[in-house]
């Protein structure tokens, strides 16, 4: 990676971050209408794993 794409990408940062929980809260609203009662700290684990399981899918692509 080049030092202008370091630059380029660091320039985006908060706009990842915002993205990101964007799609975690996403899924934890899908994850509460299908189990209520469900445990939220359970349940960002395991968004949290299902995306760094996509993250890596795509980066071996």
């Amino acid at each position: 990676m080049s030092e202008a794409q370091k630059i380029e990408i660091q320039r985006y940062h908060k706009e990842l971050v915002k993205d990101v929980t964007s799609l975690v809260d996403k899924y934890r609203r899908i994850m509460e209408w299908d189990i209520p009662e469900s445990d939220e700290r359970e349940g960002d684990r395991l968004i949290f794993e299902a995306i760094q399981d996509a993250l890596d899918t795509l980066k071996k692509s």
